[in-house]
Protein backbone atom coordinates (compact mmCIF):
# COMPACT_ATOMS: atom_id res chain seq x y z
CA UNK A 1 0.00 0.00 0.00
CA UNK A 2 1.57 3.72 -0.91
CA UNK A 3 2.72 5.49 1.88
CA UNK A 4 4.13 8.13 0.24
CA UNK A 5 3.39 11.14 -2.22
CA UNK A 6 5.97 12.09 -4.78
CA UNK A 7 5.97 15.19 -7.55
CA UNK A 8 8.02 14.70 -9.92
CA UNK A 9 9.03 18.43 -11.56
CA UNK A 10 10.97 19.36 -14.85
CA UNK A 11 12.50 21.99 -15.00
CA UNK A 12 15.18 23.73 -17.49
CA UNK A 13 17.81 23.21 -15.41
CA UNK A 14 16.99 19.44 -14.69
CA UNK A 15 14.67 17.08 -12.97
CA UNK A 16 13.54 17.12 -9.18
CA UNK A 17 11.42 14.21 -7.42
CA UNK A 18 9.90 16.12 -4.25
CA UNK A 19 8.61 13.32 -1.61
CA UNK A 20 6.47 13.75 1.34
CA UNK A 21 3.95 10.90 3.93
CA UNK A 22 0.65 11.40 3.06
CA UNK A 23 -0.10 14.47 5.21
CA UNK A 24 1.92 16.56 2.61
CA UNK A 25 3.07 18.95 4.70
CA UNK A 26 6.97 18.73 4.27
CA UNK A 27 8.83 18.12 1.19
CA UNK A 28 12.17 15.92 1.08
CA UNK A 29 13.82 17.23 -2.32
CA UNK A 30 15.95 15.39 -4.35
CA UNK A 31 18.01 16.93 -7.61
CA UNK A 32 18.13 17.96 -10.08
CA UNK A 33 18.94 14.75 -12.12
CA UNK A 34 19.72 15.49 -15.76
CA UNK A 35 21.70 18.31 -14.43
CA UNK A 36 21.90 21.00 -17.08
CA UNK A 37 19.39 19.33 -19.00
CA UNK A 38 15.96 20.98 -20.01
CA UNK A 39 13.14 18.83 -19.05
CA UNK A 40 9.91 18.97 -20.26
CA UNK A 41 8.00 15.67 -18.92
CA UNK A 42 8.71 13.39 -16.12
CA UNK A 43 6.06 10.65 -15.12
CA UNK A 44 6.00 7.95 -12.74
CA UNK A 45 4.98 4.43 -14.64
CA UNK A 46 2.56 3.01 -11.39
CA UNK A 47 2.60 -0.52 -13.12
CA UNK A 48 6.22 -1.20 -12.78
CA UNK A 49 7.62 1.71 -10.81
CA UNK A 50 9.92 2.90 -13.55
CA UNK A 51 10.44 6.99 -13.82
CA UNK A 52 10.40 8.35 -17.64
CA UNK A 53 12.06 11.47 -18.51
CA UNK A 54 11.49 13.82 -21.86
CA UNK A 55 14.82 15.17 -22.10
CA UNK A 56 16.19 18.29 -24.25
CA UNK A 57 19.52 19.55 -24.47
CA UNK A 58 20.47 22.20 -26.28
CA UNK A 59 23.82 20.49 -27.30
CA UNK A 60 23.14 16.69 -27.04
CA UNK A 61 19.72 17.15 -28.43
CA UNK A 62 16.08 15.43 -27.64
CA UNK A 63 16.34 11.87 -25.54
CA UNK A 64 14.27 9.68 -23.34
CA UNK A 65 15.50 8.25 -20.07
CA UNK A 66 14.33 5.93 -17.33
CA UNK A 67 15.23 4.38 -13.99
CA UNK A 68 13.75 1.75 -12.12
CA UNK A 69 15.14 2.37 -8.84
CA UNK A 70 13.03 5.95 -7.99
CA UNK A 71 15.90 8.13 -9.30
CA UNK A 72 19.09 6.62 -7.36
CA UNK A 73 20.23 5.74 -11.36
CA UNK A 74 19.57 6.56 -14.68
CA UNK A 75 19.32 5.18 -18.09
CA UNK A 76 19.36 6.60 -21.66
CA UNK A 77 17.06 4.69 -24.59
CA UNK A 78 18.70 2.38 -26.25
CA UNK A 79 17.06 3.40 -29.68
CA UNK A 80 16.19 6.58 -29.04
CA UNK A 81 13.04 8.23 -31.16
CA UNK A 82 14.49 9.22 -34.35
CA UNK A 83 13.01 9.77 -38.09
CA UNK A 84 14.40 7.20 -40.48
CA UNK A 85 17.11 8.49 -42.57
CA UNK A 86 16.24 10.06 -45.87
CA UNK A 87 12.73 11.04 -44.23
CA UNK A 88 13.87 14.80 -44.58
CA UNK A 89 12.39 14.49 -40.90
CA UNK A 90 14.63 16.26 -38.15
CA UNK A 91 13.60 15.84 -34.39
CA UNK A 92 13.05 18.44 -32.61
CA UNK A 93 11.99 17.98 -29.27
CA UNK A 94 10.09 15.22 -26.77
CA UNK A 95 7.17 16.36 -24.74
CA UNK A 96 5.02 14.30 -23.09
CA UNK A 97 5.45 10.87 -21.89
CA UNK A 98 2.30 8.29 -21.09
CA UNK A 99 2.46 5.18 -19.28
CA UNK A 100 0.14 2.49 -21.65
CA UNK A 101 -2.77 0.90 -19.86
CA UNK A 102 -3.31 -1.65 -17.54
CA UNK A 103 -3.89 -4.43 -20.18
CA UNK A 104 -0.70 -3.85 -22.00
CA UNK A 105 2.12 -3.70 -19.67
CA UNK A 106 5.45 -2.39 -20.85
CA UNK A 107 3.93 -0.22 -23.79
CA UNK A 108 4.63 3.20 -23.47
CA UNK A 109 3.77 6.35 -25.59
CA UNK A 110 5.82 9.65 -26.34
CA UNK A 111 4.75 12.44 -28.11
CA UNK A 112 7.46 14.90 -29.74
CA UNK A 113 7.95 17.33 -32.44
CA UNK A 114 7.61 17.61 -35.74
CA UNK A 115 4.13 16.19 -34.75
CA UNK A 116 4.70 12.77 -34.13
CA UNK A 117 3.61 9.82 -31.78
CA UNK A 118 6.02 6.78 -30.87
CA UNK A 119 5.65 3.62 -28.70
CA UNK A 120 7.94 1.63 -26.76
CA UNK A 121 6.65 -2.10 -25.73
CA UNK A 122 10.05 -2.79 -23.39
CA UNK A 123 9.29 -0.12 -21.43
CA UNK A 124 10.81 2.82 -23.13
CA UNK A 125 14.42 0.64 -23.68
CA UNK A 126 13.42 1.12 -27.69
CA UNK A 127 11.19 3.60 -29.69
CA UNK A 128 9.40 3.05 -32.83
CA UNK A 129 7.32 5.62 -34.45
CA UNK A 130 3.03 5.32 -35.24
CA UNK A 131 3.07 5.32 -39.49
CA UNK A 132 -0.26 5.86 -39.37
CA UNK A 133 -0.45 9.60 -37.85
CA UNK A 134 1.72 11.08 -41.03
CA UNK A 135 -0.26 9.80 -43.68
CA UNK A 136 -3.61 12.20 -42.49
CA UNK A 137 -4.72 14.18 -45.31
CA UNK A 138 -4.29 17.86 -45.36
CA UNK A 139 -0.59 17.10 -43.03
CA UNK A 140 1.16 19.28 -45.45
CA UNK A 141 -0.89 22.17 -43.94
CA UNK A 142 -0.52 21.96 -40.83
CA UNK A 143 0.85 25.32 -38.56
CA UNK A 144 3.02 25.19 -35.63
CA UNK A 145 2.31 27.18 -32.38
CA UNK A 146 4.65 29.28 -30.36
CA UNK A 147 6.43 25.95 -29.26
CA UNK A 148 6.31 24.33 -32.47
CA UNK A 149 4.39 21.45 -34.17
CA UNK A 150 4.27 19.32 -30.86
CA UNK A 151 2.17 16.16 -29.83
CA UNK A 152 1.62 16.98 -26.61
CA UNK A 153 -1.49 15.26 -25.29
CA UNK A 154 -1.78 11.11 -25.90
CA UNK A 155 -5.58 10.30 -24.36
CA UNK A 156 -5.89 6.31 -24.12
CA UNK A 157 -9.01 4.84 -23.59
CA UNK A 158 -8.91 2.32 -20.54
CA UNK A 159 -11.93 0.64 -22.20
CA UNK A 160 -11.78 -0.05 -25.92
CA UNK A 161 -7.83 -0.75 -26.70
CA UNK A 162 -7.95 -0.02 -30.11
CA UNK A 163 -9.09 4.17 -29.37
CA UNK A 164 -7.16 6.62 -28.44
CA UNK A 165 -6.65 10.64 -28.83
CA UNK A 166 -3.70 13.05 -29.80
CA UNK A 167 -3.52 16.34 -29.21
CA UNK A 168 -1.21 18.73 -31.38
CA UNK A 169 -0.60 22.25 -31.43
CA UNK A 170 -1.69 24.08 -33.60
CA UNK A 171 -3.08 21.01 -36.15
CA UNK A 172 -5.98 19.84 -33.38
CA UNK A 173 -7.19 16.78 -31.70
CA UNK A 174 -6.80 13.44 -33.49
CA UNK A 175 -8.71 10.07 -32.74
CA UNK A 176 -7.77 6.48 -33.51
CA UNK A 177 -10.68 3.79 -33.34
CA UNK A 178 -8.17 0.96 -34.52
CA UNK A 179 -5.17 1.04 -32.66
CA UNK A 180 -3.19 3.58 -34.18
CA UNK A 181 -3.37 2.72 -37.84
CA UNK A 182 -5.71 5.57 -38.78
CA UNK A 183 -6.85 8.85 -37.80
CA UNK A 184 -9.53 11.26 -37.97
CA UNK A 185 -9.42 14.90 -36.96
CA UNK A 186 -12.23 15.98 -34.59
CA UNK A 187 -12.73 19.51 -34.89
CA UNK A 188 -17.22 19.49 -34.21
CA UNK A 189 -17.41 22.08 -32.40
CA UNK A 190 -14.24 24.09 -32.02
CA UNK A 191 -12.81 27.35 -33.79
CA UNK A 192 -10.43 27.59 -36.28
CA UNK A 193 -7.19 29.59 -35.43
CA UNK A 194 -6.41 33.20 -37.13
CA UNK A 195 -3.12 34.39 -38.34
CA UNK A 196 -1.16 36.06 -35.94
CA UNK A 197 0.09 38.94 -35.97
CA UNK A 198 2.36 40.08 -38.85
CA UNK A 199 1.49 36.45 -40.52
CA UNK A 200 -1.58 38.09 -42.14
CA UNK A 201 -0.35 36.62 -45.40
CA UNK A 202 -1.30 32.64 -43.70
CA UNK A 203 -5.01 33.78 -43.21
CA UNK A 204 -6.24 31.36 -45.95
CA UNK A 205 -4.43 28.66 -43.82
CA UNK A 206 -5.46 29.68 -40.51
CA UNK A 207 -9.40 29.83 -42.14
CA UNK A 208 -9.11 26.54 -43.76
CA UNK A 209 -8.42 23.29 -42.00
CA UNK A 210 -5.10 24.07 -40.97
CA UNK A 211 -5.54 25.44 -37.39
CA UNK A 212 -7.22 24.04 -34.32
CA UNK A 213 -4.92 24.86 -31.54
CA UNK A 214 -5.31 22.52 -28.32
CA UNK A 215 -3.21 23.28 -25.58
CA UNK A 216 -3.82 20.90 -23.18
CA UNK A 217 -6.39 17.96 -22.97
CA UNK A 218 -8.07 15.86 -19.79
CA UNK A 219 -10.34 13.18 -18.81
CA UNK A 220 -13.28 12.85 -17.00
CA UNK A 221 -13.04 10.19 -13.81
CA UNK A 222 -16.76 8.94 -14.93
CA UNK A 223 -16.51 8.39 -18.54
CA UNK A 224 -13.67 8.13 -20.84
CA UNK A 225 -15.77 9.41 -23.49
CA UNK A 226 -15.72 12.83 -21.26
CA UNK A 227 -13.00 15.00 -21.92
CA UNK A 228 -12.07 18.86 -21.50
CA UNK A 229 -10.02 21.26 -23.28
CA UNK A 230 -8.28 24.10 -23.02
CA UNK A 231 -7.93 25.75 -26.81
CA UNK A 232 -5.99 28.78 -27.46
CA UNK A 233 -9.63 30.23 -28.18
CA UNK A 234 -11.17 28.84 -25.41
CA UNK A 235 -12.19 25.99 -23.10
CA UNK A 236 -14.27 23.19 -24.22
CA UNK A 237 -15.97 20.24 -23.45
CA UNK A 238 -17.10 16.35 -25.32
CA UNK A 239 -19.18 13.75 -24.39
CA UNK A 240 -18.27 11.66 -27.00
CA UNK A 241 -14.68 11.43 -27.54
CA UNK A 242 -14.43 14.29 -29.60
CA UNK A 243 -17.46 13.99 -32.19
CA UNK A 244 -18.38 17.11 -30.92
CA UNK A 245 -17.55 19.78 -28.60
CA UNK A 246 -19.38 22.45 -26.59
CA UNK A 247 -18.03 25.76 -24.87
CA UNK A 248 -17.41 25.87 -20.91
CA UNK A 249 -16.48 29.26 -20.13
CA UNK A 250 -19.52 30.62 -18.12
CA UNK A 251 -17.82 32.02 -14.89
CA UNK A 252 -14.24 32.36 -16.18
CA UNK A 253 -13.04 35.61 -16.18
CA UNK A 254 -10.28 34.63 -19.61
CA UNK A 255 -10.49 31.96 -21.89
CA UNK A 256 -6.75 31.36 -22.80
CA UNK A 257 -4.78 29.01 -20.89
CA UNK A 258 -2.59 26.21 -20.64
CA UNK A 259 -2.85 23.37 -18.02
CA UNK A 260 -6.11 21.52 -17.68
CA UNK A 261 -6.43 18.99 -14.89
CA UNK A 262 -9.24 16.30 -13.16
CA UNK A 263 -9.92 14.79 -10.61
CA UNK A 264 -8.91 11.00 -10.17
CA UNK A 265 -11.91 9.57 -8.63
CA UNK A 266 -15.02 12.76 -9.15
CA UNK A 267 -16.59 13.17 -12.18
CA UNK A 268 -17.21 16.55 -13.28
CA UNK A 269 -14.36 17.86 -11.26
CA UNK A 270 -11.80 19.64 -13.10
CA UNK A 271 -9.34 23.11 -12.52
CA UNK A 272 -7.62 25.19 -15.01
CA UNK A 273 -6.02 28.92 -14.77
CA UNK A 274 -7.20 31.58 -17.27
CA UNK A 275 -4.66 33.86 -18.93
CA UNK A 276 -5.88 36.85 -20.42
CA UNK A 277 -4.38 35.99 -24.38
CA UNK A 278 -1.46 34.39 -26.16
CA UNK A 279 0.62 37.87 -26.10
CA UNK A 280 -0.12 37.95 -22.55
CA UNK A 281 0.62 34.78 -20.67
CA UNK A 282 -1.04 35.47 -17.11
CA UNK A 283 -4.15 36.80 -15.41
CA UNK A 284 -4.28 40.05 -16.62
CA UNK A 285 -5.59 41.19 -13.28
CA UNK A 286 -2.82 40.31 -11.75
CA UNK A 287 -3.94 38.13 -8.79
CA UNK A 288 -3.15 34.24 -9.52
CA UNK A 289 -6.26 32.01 -9.37
CA UNK A 290 -6.70 28.53 -10.07
CA UNK A 291 -10.67 27.86 -11.25
CA UNK A 292 -12.18 24.62 -10.57
CA UNK A 293 -15.81 23.38 -11.78
CA UNK A 294 -17.58 20.31 -9.80
CA UNK A 295 -20.03 20.56 -12.81
CA UNK A 296 -18.32 18.95 -15.80
CA UNK A 297 -17.58 23.39 -16.76
CA UNK A 298 -21.22 23.88 -16.15
CA UNK A 299 -19.57 26.29 -13.72
CA UNK A 300 -16.68 27.75 -12.10
CA UNK A 301 -15.79 29.19 -9.35
CA UNK A 302 -12.08 30.94 -8.10
CA UNK A 303 -10.13 29.39 -5.72
CA UNK A 304 -7.02 32.03 -3.79
CA UNK A 305 -6.51 31.34 -0.57
CA UNK A 306 -3.16 31.22 0.43
CA UNK A 307 -2.20 32.47 -3.68
CA UNK A 308 -1.22 35.86 -4.18
CA UNK A 309 -3.60 38.29 -5.61
CA UNK A 310 -1.74 41.02 -6.34
CA UNK A 311 1.25 41.79 -8.83
CA UNK A 312 0.87 38.11 -9.07
CA UNK A 313 1.98 37.94 -13.16
CA UNK A 314 2.64 34.18 -13.08
CA UNK A 315 3.23 32.06 -16.08
CA UNK A 316 2.28 28.52 -16.20
CA UNK A 317 2.68 26.02 -19.03
CA UNK A 318 0.58 23.32 -20.18
CA UNK A 319 2.32 20.13 -17.82
CA UNK A 320 2.78 22.35 -15.05
CA UNK A 321 -0.35 21.33 -12.93
CA UNK A 322 -1.71 18.05 -11.79
CA UNK A 323 -3.45 15.94 -9.43
CA UNK A 324 -1.88 13.17 -6.55
CA UNK A 325 -4.54 10.03 -6.06
CA UNK A 326 -4.80 10.89 -2.09
CA UNK A 327 -7.61 11.62 0.01
CA UNK A 328 -8.70 14.42 0.15
CA UNK A 329 -6.83 14.94 -3.50
CA UNK A 330 -4.23 16.92 -3.56
CA UNK A 331 -3.28 20.17 -6.75
CA UNK A 332 -0.24 21.44 -7.30
CA UNK A 333 0.68 24.03 -10.04
CA UNK A 334 4.30 25.16 -10.92
CA UNK A 335 5.18 28.47 -12.71
CA UNK A 336 8.24 29.87 -14.49
CA UNK A 337 9.39 31.72 -11.41
CA UNK A 338 9.71 28.49 -9.59
CA UNK A 339 7.71 28.72 -7.51
CA UNK A 340 5.67 25.11 -7.08
CA UNK A 341 2.22 25.50 -5.01
CA UNK A 342 0.16 22.66 -3.64
CA UNK A 343 -2.93 22.16 -2.13
CA UNK A 344 -3.84 19.26 0.11
CA UNK A 345 -7.65 20.02 0.18
CA UNK A 346 -8.53 20.07 -3.44
CA UNK A 347 -7.59 23.47 -4.07
CA UNK A 348 -9.61 24.98 -1.09
CA UNK A 349 -6.58 26.32 0.48
CA UNK A 350 -2.62 26.61 -1.01
CA UNK A 351 1.03 26.50 0.34
CA UNK A 352 4.26 27.13 -0.94
CA UNK A 353 5.94 23.54 -1.93
CA UNK A 354 8.85 25.05 -2.85
CA UNK A 355 9.80 28.50 -3.50
CA UNK A 356 12.95 28.72 -5.49
CA UNK A 357 12.99 26.27 -8.29
CA UNK A 358 14.27 26.41 -11.87
CA UNK A 359 11.50 27.51 -14.28
CA UNK A 360 8.94 24.81 -13.96
CA UNK A 361 8.04 23.38 -16.98
CA UNK A 362 6.15 20.40 -15.72
CA UNK A 363 4.54 18.79 -12.74
CA UNK A 364 3.24 14.83 -12.48
CA UNK A 365 1.99 13.48 -9.16
CA UNK A 366 1.68 9.96 -7.68
CA UNK A 367 1.11 7.61 -5.02
CA UNK A 368 4.66 5.52 -4.31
Amino acid sequence: MADRVALFVGTDKGAFVLTSDMAREKWDVSGPHMRGSSIDHMIFDGRDGTMFMAINHFIYGPEVARSTDFGETWEKAEKQPRFEEGSGRVMEKLWNVQPGRDSEPGVVYLGAAPASLWRSEDSGVTWHENAGLQGVPGRDKWMPGAGGLCLHTILLDPSNPDRMAVCISAAGYFRSDDGGKTWVRKTDGLPLGEAPAGFEDLAVEYAGEADHCVHKMAVDAGDAAVQYMQHHMGVFRTGDFGDSWEKIEDGLPESFGFPIVTHPRKSGHVWLIPNQSGEFRSASSGAFRVFKSEHGGDSWRALTDGLPQENAYLSTLRESMTVDGADPVGVYVGAKSGVLYGSRDEGESWYEVASSLPPILSVEAALV
